[in-house]
């Protein structure tokens, strides 16, 4: 073992050991451990106070089986739960999670199950006491802990608890609570001395257990029992007892067991303001089957709850007027608080959902899809895409279910370029991620989806780095993309509700287009989030009717009114609201008393109106603040929320929720309190634009969280099961996507028509019974279909067809039949498809409740909680779980009522809204359903919760109102426009009287009348905003006008319009000038209306830009999206100018209300005063400006220096003429700073400032006499920069040119010349500047080393690498590796080593391509793999022999021929070569060629030349390298006589029989250049002989490389599953496994057979995957090396061929005994591993289950049996001992297998003596052949011992096995040796290169090695194979090692 490693068990650590005594490591004492701490290393600390506790509590719990449910009594049940209700309460959230899931567990039910036993209620008063005390109350604290209940991650095992706990039928439910009532009465109302304390606890936990246990068992609601029991409960409380909490569960109780309503309190009572009056009522088309036309679609229910939130088919399609349920209760199908629910749910669905649903159907009507369009509807914008296509599916991790969707571009861009399109897509910000859409076909399909980012889709991501092998491939790997093509452009969509009849459909739809286009419909700016979580968390409040404030907001009867009370928190006895924090001094206030005004107002910052409503609001349960604009809503809301937190522990109120309407709003308001030190803030939502609170959002808060054990471990499970789920379905999608591949057919063929199958691609015979030639299977079907008779005419239905041979179907048949075997597949796949995708959304859905719980976490600890009202929505489930007492909604007026409904969370008992109904009233699309409507306002959606409770109907009575009135924004001026029309009593802050006047301007509140008319509208035009030009020109010249004035700092000016399209037009013009700030809200408006930004525009090829220093950016924004801010300068376009009187917008008093109330300082308006007169609010306000003065059709400007001059425009261009620079149009008459005269127009201080004087600078410069060359209004440069010439150095160099400052001190000047020094260390001459000099010892050498290196090299690094300076005597000397190319050159082939040097290690094997070929083809592979045999004929022939018969890759048996060519050439003149050679080019001629050819010598010799040989006598050759040798010396090179025999006349006579398996000498090549000689076909026979030995070779070693590593992965995974059998089955494998073996399983047949049984039954199963993969690679592997695929058997294949068909009696003179069968035999031995190992995996998992599985298990491997009996018998033929052992050793683990699944019978006890006599046989080889069988003996021993017992299991890793696989792997280092044996068996020896002692061939047990160094006759030296593939290779052919 390592040092430092430990050497105890970390699996016994975590308590999950289970190889007992087995394990190698230690147990010892003190090892188990339930948490650790993320700073302190747990193996090394001391055991904490809680892990402590924690384990020995775990101890207390019996081990899984060890006891029987019946014995868990003997657990110490009052210890064991008052134990854990001490960890439960230590606050630890991993700890509560550990002992929940404990509880949950078997064990744990169990000792539940004995509490229950040991209540009951017959026990003496004492005795149930005592143990309701000791033992109930404790299990009760821990299953109602608070933490526990919200739990997400602890939500099922809880229910697992409560489950158990009901019991059958309730009965166990109802003993324990009949116990718990006596008990508690007893304890209480018979005992007055009882602890009050503990009295409270009892019935808050009982009650808290009742109520969980009631509402997850529903049967418990007709159950009457339990109606006594909390009748006796309920009789023990005490008057005032019983806390808030305990009383809420005391209520749900009787609400959901109807026994009727809490116990009354003492309240005030208010009297209802108005009193009803008689209605007229209308007959309702009611919902559902309620109506008495019957439903409309089948999107139409009574409850809310069973409705769709996105339309359906049908519901687009019907005709029929949806219901809306009016404002009246009394007309709805719902009471109480259902009618409002659903009064809510609906309005709010058919203003969002049912503008969609509209436009929808309107794009149907129209009967065809045209080009893309874009048109509106009711204020509803889409954009419609044709000719769509649903090309592909792909799945997602976090998406799910994805589809690439087609369709035609835009027809104006389509012959656009790709850079054109780009920007038209980006600029038109369609289809964006997250867009909604709806895919609609003229079958009316509908199906909505959302757009996707296919950039960071799963899919792409993990396929970007894959290397695409064909065109289809890189098609499927496209990323989607919008611009890429001119006439398609494609995205990516998901379904935006999982519906699996939408999936059905999609996937049974890919690929194709229906006759009828479909079409694609966006809804640019509507995003499905927005709407879709507040109508969901509407739809569970109409399950439970949970809803605080019900009896306010929905009360049941008119007659009596809802009682108004203090917060439930509040009516604990003694409690009282400490009030330090708001006064300054000790006050507190008791509500319902009275209390000291007086003494707040001397200490506190509130005015009066402000305290008031602190105060009310402290004290009522749902309190309404009303804030006129100005006077401090935030500021009251503030305190409100510091005076609960100053409270906050008193009371228990958990979080505070900060609800918000819109993100600005809520950014404030943190804001706000983050600068009042509150601490403990949390922002929920991702759009805060604040920095100040981005480390305070979840996101970033929720990193730091250590997630507990639990959590990671199920977070791993989930994650696991989700990866399983889409690599299952994944394997669905090619089916799926291309339904007419061969391979999808053949694959549905193949499961069910397997007759069809066989007829399609099985072998097929004729009528004669002749096999018919088969094609590509890829073709078969097209083959089939196309190849009808045509004498078939018939057309008879499918049924018929199944049954029919195929033959004997018609075209139409063929082709019908084929049309339904493809729907029939695509079926079955999207089922097998939607059953995953189920599985994906359950394991996403319980991964996203693990993430969740880390939330949850944070915001508990968190005191105050702010967000949005749509992101509390969408986050209802988490918040729901906090326990949170009080929300604060700011901006209540401008919320739907629906989003506040939402907010009252079960838990809160404390509602503040904050707002002012006289203000924006809440925004909604339809016109139809607005208060403002004539039809609209019987719904009024958009009146807000708070104006409905302030201004309730006749009849309903009014919530009291605080009101703010002391406003502190605006001038006195500007806020008498809204409090003569709204807030009479509003009161000015003296502060405001004191504003300064608007510089620039006569007025400071003025209304610019004209009568200039606004735009009319485009005919086209889709959208309904408004514009007028003259408005915008008249705002942009008034804007410039005010920041010329210089005195407006950033945003103080703000331009508010009513309208997006006037904003737009603004947007526009001011955008050049000034730097535009617009708030989200428009920036998202202005893109879902389709308003889009021009171009910036471009003068003389340059960007315009204007440089202005002192203007400031503005703040433009519409009138609904400026409420809550404020600037001081207000500047107001109304846009509406027309001869109708018609104002627009405008013409509510929320929204003028909203314009007239936003400016501090000034404001000006500029519009028609005519158009708005005739609205009352408006006319109220003309009168007022009337009276003052201040409306008029001119605008008066001031000059800040010429006060006296009067400055009137009533025109834009009049500021240009009037006041150019934003004085006056006189000339500036002030001096510059510079002393120059200001030649500018008149203008402001700030202007005149920043002028920039343009006169000659007068200033001299420091140091020399140069002039300053910059203008007068520039900062002079401190350093002259005028160039001088040849300045001289102190170094004694000349300087060419240096700047003037730089030539006053030269000596500060470097000197860049180069000069040349020498090391002193390593005396290289290098360059170097001089201002470098002198050199230090440690300066780096730049030169190269050169050094010579061991390896011959010169060292190629730098100097400075190299010889690294330590002191000035030494240097460490560090050449590292050579980096120089080996440039060995190869034995083999003319290739050599381009590896970097590797000093004396053997090269690696050559990976050049292959120098092998012939006249027909060349070898495609690399150097070192085996070449692939030439199959055509040889192309040797010649007149005088005739021609070779044999293939090309034979060697020849025909004999050479000597005679001289008698080819001529092209010259004329005859061919130099000899007969049966391809001919040479002329430039070989001998009398034609070239002098170097002439004079090349051709005789070794006789030295003789080619021009003075005589060819007709000594013949010549010449090889394809054209250097020419005589016949003679070329024979002699190729040494002929040891091939052929040769008479005393020098003739070729006959053939030598050279038959040794691998050549002794080397293929030969060209003596002159070494290329290779293989198209000489003279020297065929020798070359083809050399180059079968050559492959051969490099099949042996190719071989081995490959089989050593499957050999290793064989061990690995033998070794995991037996760690993973030891560990036994989860849960989730357990139930997938019992699952998937519904029926029977029939293990029999051949392996194969038996293997595709185990893959279909464990399909789902991950863990099964590396083995199956890894029995394909061994399979691959064993037909790679049969006989039959290595270069001498296809060679042998060849020419038996031939002998057959040419008749032609050939001799490869060579045996068989070449072929090296070896590998095969091991490849089959790992097979039969591999095979042993999945059947022992599988039937292990089955025996551990089959107890609860009524499996029917057949087991039959006697086809194993008798491929293991095949091996020995072939082992012993081959001489392979080890191999021989290793069949009779499976024989024996096959039986063993098969005998635990068999009945016991005769036949089983006589295979069971063979088997031991086989592993007799087995032990008597391995002592025969020790050498040979290193470490088998272990393994039968092991074997022996499995038969002895009467199980199976997975065999023990052998170590000395593992050590021959490692030695055949081995480096053998150094000199290590090749030798053939007696039979050509290569064997390798040591370091000493030849033999030391005797053993046995590895293969064929002949005699090997030697002694004192002298193999043993018949061994001899490997040459040729220790040259090609010389020594110390990682992959060495090792089958022995010898000396």
């Amino acid at each position: 073992m390592a040092p430092g490693v430990p050497d105890f068990c970390l699996d016994f650590k975590l308590g999950r050991c289970r190889r007992g005594a087995k394990c190698k490591f230690s147990h010892g004492e003190g090892l188990t451990n339930t948490g650790s701490s993320p700073t302190t290393n747990a193996l090394f600390r001391e055991e904490s106070a809680t892990e402590a506790l924690s384990r020995r509590w775990t101890h207390m719990i019996p081990r899984p089986n060890a006891v029987s449910l019946r014995h868990a009594s003997a657990v110490d049940e009052t210890r064991f739960f008052q134990m854990g209700w001490s960890l439960i309460d230590s606050g630890d959230p991993g700890t509560r999670q550990y002992v929940i899931t404990k509880l949950a567990a078997e064990t744990g039910l169990a000792i539940i199950k004995a509490l229950t036993h040991s209540t009951d209620a017959t026990y003496e008063d004492g005795v149930m006491a005592l143990i309701f005390k000791d033992r109930v109350l404790p299990f009760f604290r821990i299953i109602s802990h608070p933490d526990v209940l919200m739990s997400l991650i602890l939500e099922t095992p809880v229910d697992t608890i409560y489950t158990f706990l009901f019991g059958p039928g309730g009965r166990r439910g109802l003993c324990l609570f009949r116990f718990t009532a006596t008990a508690l009465s007893h304890m209480i109302s018979g005992d007055p001395s009882n602890d009050e304390e503990f009295s409270s606890i009892a019935l808050v936990s009982s009650l808290a257990v009742l109520e969980r246990l009631i509402e997850i068992n529903q049967s418990a609601q007709v159950i009457e029992g339990f109606i006594p029991i909390v009748e006796t409960i309920s009789a023990c409380i005490l008057e005032n007892s019983l806390p808030p909490i305990g009383q809420k569960s005391l209520n749900r109780i009787r609400a959901r067991l109807s026994i009727g309503v809490a116990l009354p309190q003492v309240t005030v009572k208010l009297a209802p303001t108005n009193q009803p009056l008689p209605v007229f009522k209308l007959t309702q088309d009611l919902p559902g089957h309620l109506s008495e036309e019957g439903a409309r679609h089948d999107n139409d229910h009574i409850n809310i709850s069973d409705i769709q939130i996105l339309p359906t088919a049908q519901e687009i399609s019907s005709t029929r007027q949806e219901y809306l349920p009016p404002l009246n209760f009394k007309q709805q199908h719902q009471t109480d608080l259902a009618a409002l629910l659903d009064r809510q749910f609906r309005l709010l669905r058919e203003d969002t959902v049912g503008q969609l649903r509209d436009a929808v159907r309107e794009e149907m009507k129209r009967g065809t899809f045209s080009d893309l369009k874009s048109s509106s509807q009711k204020g509803v914008r889409k954009i419609a895409y044709t000719n769509v296509s649903l090309a592909r599916l792909f799945l997602d991790r976090r998406k799910g279910l994805q589809v690439l969707a087609e369709f035609d571009q835009p027809p104006h861009i389509r012959r656009k370029s790709l850079k054109q399109r780009e920007n038209w897509w980006n600029a038109s910000k369609l289809l964006q991620v997250d867009s909604l859409v709806c895919f609609a076909s003229r079958d009316s399909k509908i199906i909505f989806l959302s757009v996707c980012d296919a950039t960071s889709s799963s899919h792409w991501k993990n396929s970007s780095n894959k290397v695409n092998g064909d065109n289809e491939k890189k098609d499927e790997e496209q990323v989607p993309s919008l611009t890429k093509d001119s006439d398609r452009a494609s995205v990516l969509l998901s379904l935006a509700e999982y519906q699996s009849a939408d999936i059905f459909w999609i996937s049974t739809h890919i690929g194709t287009r229906l006759k009828d286009r479909q079409s694609l419909i966006e809804f640019p700016g509507i995003l499905l989030p927005s709407f879709q979580p507040t109508l969901q968390a509407l739809q569970n409040l109409s399950k439970t009717l949970n809803l605080s404030f019900a009896d306010v907001l929905a009360p049941k009867s008119t007659d009596s009114n809802p009682l108004m009370k203090p917060p439930a928190y509040a009516l604990k006895t003694n409690f009282s609201f400490n009030l330090d924090v708001l006064a300054g001094e000790p006050l507190t206030l008791e509500p319902g008393r009275a209390f000291d005004f007086h003494k707040l107002n001397e200490g506190s910052t509130l005015d009066v109106a402000q305290q008031n409503a602190v105060i009310r609001a402290l004290s009522t349960e749902l309190a309404l603040i009303q804030g006129p604009p100005g006077t401090g809503k935030s500021y009251t809301g503030a305190a409100i929320i510091k005076t609960l937190l100053h409270n906050r522990k008193a009371a228990d109120l958990g979080p505070i929720i900060c609800v918000c309407y819109t993100n600005h709003a809520l950014d404030q308001v943190l804001e706000h309190l983050v600068k009042d030190d509150v601490k403990q803030i949390i922002r929920l939502g991702s759009r805060s634009k604040s920095e100040i609170l981005q480390n305070l959002t979840l996101h970033n808060v929720v990193k730091d969280v250590v997630p507990t054990k639990t959590e990671k471990h199920d977070k791993w499970e989930h994650n696991q099961a989700i990866s399983e789920t889409l690599r299952e379905a994944e394997g669905l999608l090619p089916g799926l996507n291309n339904p007419n591949s061969w391979t999808n057919m053949e694959a549905h063929l193949k499961s069910y028509h397997i007759n069809h199958y066989h007829e399609l691609f099985g072998k097929r015979e004729d009528k004669d019974r002749f096999q018919e030639v088969q094609g590509k299977k890829s073709k078969a079907i097209n083959r089939w279909i196309q190849g009808a008779p045509k004498d078939l005419i018939s057309n008879r239905p499918v049924a018929q067809l199944m049954d029919l041979p195929q033959r004997e179907m018609s075209s139409l048949e063929r082709a019908a039949l084929y049309k339904h075997w493809i729907k029939e597949r695509s079926a079955q796949l999207a089922s097998d498809l939607i059953y995953e995708l189920d599985s994906f959304n359950k394991s996403k859905s319980a991964l996203n409740k693990c993430h969740s719980e880390l939330d949850l976490q944070c915001l508990r600890e968190a005191h105050i909680i702010g967000v949005t009202t749509s992101g509390l929505a969408r986050n209802i489930e988490i918040l729901g779980r906090l326990r949170a007492k009080v929300m604060l909604c700011e901006e209540a007026g401008e919320v739907l009522e629906a989003h506040t409904l939402t907010a009252f969370l079960p838990s809160v008992e404390h509602a503040i809204l904050i707002g002012d109904h006289e203000q924006l009233r809440p925004q909604i699309n339809n016109y139809e359903l607005q208060h403002d409507s004539p039809r609209g306002k019987q719904y009024s959606l958009d009146i807000s919760l708070f104006e409905r409770l302030v201004r309730p109907q006749i009849g309903d009575f009014r919530v009291p109102l605080s009101s703010l009135n002391i406003q502190r924004r605006m001038h006195p001026s500007i806020s008498d426009l809204i409090r003569v029309p709204l807030y009479p009593n509003l009161q000015d802050h003296p502060s405001v009287a004191e504003y300064p006047e608007v510089d620039g301007m006569r007025d400071r509140l003025y209304w610019f009348d004209h009568k200039n008319l606004e735009d009319p509208r485009p005919p086209h035009s889709i959208s309904l905003s408004r514009t007028n030009s003259f408005e915008v020109e008249m705002i942009a010249a008034l804007t410039q006008h005010l920041v010329r004035q210089g005195a407006y700092s950033n945003e103080d000016i703000a331009v508010i319009t009513p309208y997006l399209g006037q904003l737009q037009e603004i947007k526009k013009r001011l955008a050049n000038s000034f730097e535009i700030v617009i708030g989200d809200r428009d920036l998202e408006e202005l893109e879902a209306k389709g308003f889009q930004d021009n171009e910036t525009p471009i003068f003389n090829g340059h960007v315009h830009v204007q440089k202005t220093t002192l203007l400031k950016s503005i703040l433009l924004s519409t009138v609904d999206n400026f409420q809550g801010c404020e600037a001081s300068v207000v500047l107001v376009s109304l846009v509406r100018s027309n001869d109708e009187r018609k104002c627009g917008f405008l013409r509510t008093s929320n929204r003028i209300n909203v314009l007239l109330s936003r400016a501090k300082h000034g404001m000006y308006i500029i519009g028609n005063a005519d158009t708005s007169r005739h609205v009352d609010m408006w006319n109220q306000v003309i009168s007022i400006l009337e009276n003052s003065n201040c409306i008029g059709p001119t605008l008066s400007l001031s000059c800040a220096r010429h006060k006296e001059t009067l400055i009137e425009v009533s025109v834009p261009d009049d500021f240009a003429r009037f006041a150019p620079e934003g004085g006056c149009a006189k000339r500036c008459s002030s001096r510059l700073s510079c002393g120059h005269s200001c030649i500018n127009m008149c203008h402001s201080n700030s202007l005149h400032n920043a002028v920039r004087c343009l006169e000659r600078c007068q200033r001299s410069i420091k140091g020399c006499k140069h002039e300053c060359p910059r203008y007068c209004g520039d900062t002079c440069n401190p350093y002259c920069q005028v160039i001088l010439f040849d300045i001289p150095l102190p170094c004694g160099h000349v300087a060419s040119s240096l700047k003037c400052h730089e030539a006053q001190s030269p000596e500060a000047v470097r000197c860049e010349v180069l000069t040349s020094q020498v090391m002193q260390r390593c005396k290289h001459t290098i360059k170097v500047h001089c201002y470098e000099l002198p050199l230090s010892l440690s300066y780096p050498c730049s030169a190269t080393c050169g050094a010579m290196l061991s390896c011959g090299h010169s060292c190629l690094c730098p100097c400075k690498g190299c010889n690294i300076f330590v002191d000035e005597r030494n240097s460490a000397i560090n050449h590292g590796i050579c980096k120089s190319p080996c440039g060995r050159p190869f034995t083999t082939c003319s290739h050599s080593c381009k590896a970097f040097c590797h000093g004396d290690s053997p090269c690696s094997p050559c990976t050049d391509p292959c120098e092998v070929s012939c006249n027909h083809s060349k070898c495609g592979k690399s150097c070192n793999e085996p070449c692939v045999p030439c199959a055509e004929d040889c192309s040797w022939s010649c007149p005088h022999r005739g021609r070779c018969p044999l293939p090309c890759a034979a060697p020849c048996d025909m004999l050479p021929c000597s005679e001289r060519c008698a080819n001529t050439l092209s010259c004329g003149h005859q061919c130099p070569s000899i007969c049966g050679e391809d001919c040479p080019s002329v430039k070989y001629c001998q009398i034609c060629a070239d002098s170097n050819v002439k004079e090349m010598v051709v005789d070794f010799i006789l030295a003789s030349t080619f021009e003075e040989v005589d060819l007709d006598t000594d013949r010549c050759i010449v090889p394809l390298c054209g250097h020419i040798l005589t016949l003679e010396s070329m024979d002699g090179h190729m040494s002929m006589p040891d091939f052929y025999t040769i008479d005393i006349n020098g003739s070729i006579t006959g053939l030598k029989n050279s038959a040794e398996p691998f050549s002794a000498s080397a293929m030969k090549s060209c003596p002159t250049c070494r290329r290779p000689l293989q198209n000489l076909n003279r020297y065929s026979r020798i070359v083809r002989r050399a180059l079968i030995d050559e492959a051969t070779k490099k099949f042996i070693v190719w071989a081995n490389r490959q089989f050593v590593p499957l050999a290793t992965k064989m061990q690995k995974l033998e070794t995991k599953h037996q760690d993973a059998s030891e560990e036994g089955l989860s849960r989730t494998q357990r139930a997938t496994l019992e699952a998937a073996m519904s029926g029977s399983i029939q293990l029999q047949g051949s392996h194969e057979a038996q293997f595709a049984q185990i893959t279909y039954v464990v399909r789902r199963e991950q863990r099964y995957r590396p083995v199956k993969l890894l029995r394909n690679q061994i399979k691959d592997f064993l037909k790679l090396v049969d006989e039959k695929e290595q270069p001498f058997g296809r060679i042998y294949d060849l020419v038996q061929d031939i002998r057959r068909h040419r008749g032609i009696n050939v001799n490869l003179n060579a045996p068989v005994d070449i072929l090296q069968v070896r590998n095969r035999l091991l490849a089959t031995v790992l097979l039969f591993q591999c095979d042993y190992a999945i059947l022992s995996i599988f039937l292990n998992e089955i025996k551990e289950i089959i107890g609860v599985s009524s499996l029917n298990i057949v087991v039959d491997l006697s086809a194993n049996r008798k491929d293991c009996e095949d091996l020995i018998a072939e082992s012993r033929l081959r001489k392979q001992p080890r191999n021989e052992v290793e069949g009779h050793i499976y024989w024996a683990r096959f039986f063993s297998l098969e005998r635990s699944f068999a009945e016991p019978e005769q036949e089983i006890e006589y295979l069971m003596e063979e088997a031991r006599e086989r592993l007799d046989v087995a032990s008597w080889v391995c002592n025969t052949y020790p050498g040979q069988t290193t470490g088998m003996k272990s393994e039968i021993e092991d074997v022996q011992k499995m038969l002895r017992g009467s199980t199976f299991y997975m065999p023990v890793s052998n170590k000395e096995k593992a050590a021959v696989y490692a030695a055949m792997a081995l480096d053998f280092g150094g000199t290590g040796h090749w030798y053939y044996c007696v039979n050509g068996h290569p064997f390798t020896v040591g370091e000493c290169g030849m033999p030391m002692q005797t053993s046995l061939c590895p293969q064929c047990g002949s005699p090997v090695g030697g002694t004192h160094h002298q193999p043993v006759e018949g061994v001899r030296r490997a040459t040729d194979m220790e040259e090609q593939f010389g020594t110390g290779l990682e992959w060495r052919f090792a089958a022995a090692r010898i000396g």
